[in-house]
């Protein structure tokens, strides 16, 4: 029976190649999307489940609260909590601390004076391999460690160090402004391991052992692993406590709050009275989407279960409307399967057997898809990679878990394309149907426009949408200091390279008649992570009270590089002295003290760290994100001291002239700082990595939007062909009484139209919501005005009216005669 089955499903694929091919390519560009979607939806939610004991690990974290009421998350936590719970609590299986001290880490392989500056290094105990997930591929997992100045490097790691070389044994030469206190130790290579998946939360590219900094500590290395006072000494770590199966964490939060209260009490004079001292823990299942985690391997990637569930959304509704066209051509046939059914009927089959048989050809369709999708998935993973910031291959089809996925989407897709025909068709009787009376019925009709008009929505909410965060993501990235940004070279210079030498390199730089500015500032645009810069101010004559604001340490030619508006006083003036002893505010600054722009400047400033040294505000500029704009602007001082260690060099290069430039700059930095690594990127690199959720989301939205058009194009192509096809003696009537070219135009177009106007009623609330919705989480956003509206409901308007422009200009050219004769 199933063979018969199938022999006719294969028949009916055959004869009809047309209708076949439009089905089957409708599908896999449907199975396509979602294939691609739930390789990103499954990577994210199965963040760090490569590690050991990913349910039952725990990372530490802290909290301060200052005695105004604000609040600050760490994600280290003191290094003798660890110990603590490790000695003393009993359902604590493994735990293990590692120091990511942040800025740049210097390696140097001196035999072929290679330097390599990352931030992409950690100091780890031994035995971090019990808890977090480590595949060593060359050397003794147990002995790797057993040196103290020992360090094992991931795959790429090696290559960046040595190229094809075998790593193995090899010394290098390390130094780092903290961790070495600006000294190079010596560290042998003692194994490469696998590089760590996307997915994992920890992926440095070195891991050193942490007890090399035996040499730099000394006697102090006890205090420096579990100091219990705040000190000089005292170091804060990534925490991980592994508990065995079914422990509760609450008690060993309990004790860590303890420990923290006792921390507190026992450092006097470390934090102001009224502090607050606390901790909290994050299961690593749920560390990617804690709020509290505020970094995953020096990057700004959160995830975010929002966003999943909305392309979640987006694949099933591509999904659905791939499968509305399987049903519209099917149900736009079924005249032409009329007598099959009939006759199968006549001879004693049933219902279910001839439904049966739809679901055959639904599922043989949909099988045929999945081939023709994994074709266009390899045509496009690695354009999908580069939107969704991955890694997968075509192996990462072959997951169980997406093979899991990818079998439900087929027996989904099939049922949902397959069931209307197979009710619809099996439903004939045969009586009539042999008799030639089969009724194409309106409710069939109506069927067809109803699924056409939810694929209008459908596209017509992406487009909205996705033009609405294309708007948001504009605005995003050309604020004042993104400007130029794809043309601002930025170099990092604190704690790589020496100050008294940077005039030097400036004045040799600006020999370059092309090149107009060369400053230093704080790393800009600051990222969550990064460091804090705020700094206390009075304002005697104004506000007898100590103001907590953002400082940027800047050059004198800062605010010329960044092209920063002044709506009051004038810029720092090179060759000024007195300029050192002045500020610059930023509008909220001026907002914040309440008073006119005229009284506030001339006014002298009190540094509390240096009540003796007062400064003159000779400026105020407008307002400038120098944060995420899912923050507010808040008061800003431009002050022209540089900051000790965070300095980075900012570069104006011509525009088309990168890659020459650089090479150029490159040779006089090596010049003017021998044995300095030369680390760069642009600003507009930067803003990229501050918005990269955003940034996906936006990709990812535009390409699924095109690629749902693309599928309401084909069902409204079809929806064409058959209303031409079921109207053509209709049409040969009217033109015999007299209808002209324009009211057949008339007649056809109105049948889109309808389904037009109905389609943008529902479209247009529903995205204006959901775009509203999503633009609250930006202090800074775009209005939604009517003209995002307008272009999209027009632009769909003139797709839909070229698609269909054929098939109505074939139908007002008919010769009447031929039509009436048609069966």
């Amino acid at each position: 029976m199933f063979r018969n089955y199938l022999l006719i499903a294969l028949r009916n694929l055959k004869r009809q190649k047309l209708f076949s091919l439009l089905n089957i390519f409708g599908l896999a560009l449907g199975l396509a999307s979602a294939i691609l979607i739930f390789l990103y939806v499954s990577d994210e939610l199965r963040y760090d489940t490569m590690q050991p004991y990913y349910k039952d690990t725990y990372r530490i974290g802290c909290s301060f609260t200052n005695p105004d009421g604000q609040h600050f998350d760490n994600t280290v936590a003191p290094g003798f909590f660890i110990r603590y719970l490790k000695d003393n609590r009993s359902e604590v299986l493994y735990t293990s601390r590692i120091d990511n001290i942040g800025y740049p880490t210097s390696l140097n392989y001196k035999p072929k004076d290679k330097i390599v500056l990352t931030e992409k290094i950690v100091w780890a105990e031994p035995g971090f391999n019990k808890v977090l997930y480590f595949d060593l591929q060359k050397g003794n997992i147990e002995k790797m460690f057993s040196n103290f100045n020992s360090i094992v490097i991931s795959e790429t790691g090696a290559r960046n160090l040595f190229g094809k070389e075998d790593p193995m044994g090899k010394v290098i030469s390390l130094k780092h402004l903290f961790a070495t206190n600006g000294r190079e130790i010596d560290v042998v290579i003692t194994g490469v391991y696998k590089d760590y998946p996307a997915n994992s939360h920890f992926k440095p590219d070195y891991i050193i052992n942490m007890n090399a900094l035996h040499s730099i500590y000394g006697e102090h290395f006890g205090d420096y692993q579990e100091g219990t006072q705040f000190g000089q000494f005292t170091e804060f770590f990534e925490s991980y406590v592994v508990l065995k199966p079914g422990a509760d964490i609450k008690p060993i939060n309990a004790v860590l709050n303890k420990l923290a209260t006792q921390m507190l009490q026992s450092s006097p004079g470390a934090a102001p009275t009224g502090t607050k001292f606390s901790t909290f823990s994050i299961k690593l299942a749920d560390l990617h989407f804690d709020s509290k985690n505020l970094w995953e391997d020096n990057s700004n990637t959160h995830g975010d279960k929002v966003y999943l569930t909305i392309f979640s959304v987006i694949a099933i509704m591509i999904m659905v409307i791939a499968c509305i066209n399987y049903t519209n051509l099917a149900t736009a046939r079924s005249v032409k399967r009329a007598k099959e059914v009939g006759l199968r009927k006549s001879f004693g089959s049933l219902r279910y057997e001839i439904a049966t048989q739809f679901f055959l050809e639904s599922f043989l369709m949909t099988i045929c898809a999945l081939a023709m999708s994994v074709l266009l998935v390899f045509l496009f993973l690695h354009p999908f990679n580069q939107i969704a910031h991955k890694s997968f291959s075509m192996g990462s089809l072959l997951d169980p878990y997406m093979i899991t996925v990818i079998g439900s989407i087929i027996l989904f897709m099939t049922f949902v394309a397959g069931f209307y025909p197979a009710l619809y068709l099996s439903a004939f009787q045969p009586v009539k149907v042999l008799k030639g009376q089969i009724i194409k019925g309106k409710r069939a009709e109506l069927l067809r426009k109803t699924l056409v008009t939810i694929q209008y929505t459908v596209s017509l909410g992406l487009i909205i949408y996705t033009l609405i965060v294309i708007q948001q993501m504009d605005q995003l990235k050309t604020t004042k200091l993104n400007e130029q940004g794809s043309q601002l070279l930025a170099i990092r210079f604190g704690g790589i390279a020496q100050q008294d030498r940077f005039e030097t390199f400036k004045r040799s730089v600006l020999e370059d008649p092309q090149i107009e500015h060369v400053t230093m500032a704080n790393h800009l645009p600051r990222l969550d992570y990064f460091g804090f810069i705020g700094h206390t101010y009075k304002f005697p004559a104004l506000a007898d009270k100590d103001l907590q604001w953002n400082q940027l340490s800047v050059e004198f030619d800062f605010a010329k590089t960044f092209h920063l508006e002044f709506i009051a006083g004038r810029d720092f003036q090179v060759g000024n002295l007195n300029d050192s002893n002045s500020l610059i505010l930023n509008e909220s600054a001026v907002i914040a003290l309440n008073k006119p722009v005229n009284e506030v400047m001339g006014t002298m400033v009190k540094d509390t760290r240096d009540s003796s040294h007062l400064y003159r505000v000779i400026g105020v500029v407008k307002n400038f994100p120098f944060r995420s704009m899912h923050q507010p602007i808040e008061p800003l001082v431009l002050n022209p001291h540089l900051d000790f260690i965070d300095k980075i060099a900012y570069i104006k290069l011509p525009a088309g002239k990168f890659q020459e430039k650089i090479a150029t700059i490159e040779k006089k930095w090596k010049a003017a700082f021998p044995g300095a690594g030369f680390d760069h990127w642009f600003v507009s690199d930067e803003f990229n990595r501050m918005y990269q959720v955003e940034s996906t989301i936006s990709s990812l939205a535009k390409t699924f939007a095109v690629l749902a058009i693309m599928i309401t194009i084909m069902g409204v192509l079809s929806l064409a062909s058959y209303t031409a096809e079921q109207r053509t003696k209709e049409i040969g009537i009217r033109k015999v009484l007299g209808a002209g070219d324009k009211q057949v135009v008339a007649l056809f177009a109105s049948v889109f139209l309808r389904i037009f106007i109905v389609s943008s009623l529902i479209a247009v609330p529903v995205s204006w919501l959901l775009a509203y919705k999503w633009l609250q989480g930006f202090v800074y956003r775009v209005s939604i005005g009517p003209m995002v509206f307008i272009l999209s409901l027009l632009g769909l308007l003139v797709v839909t009216l070229l698609t269909v422009s054929f098939e109505i200009w074939k139908s007002a050219k008919a010769n009447p005669v031929t039509a009436l004769r048609t069966e």
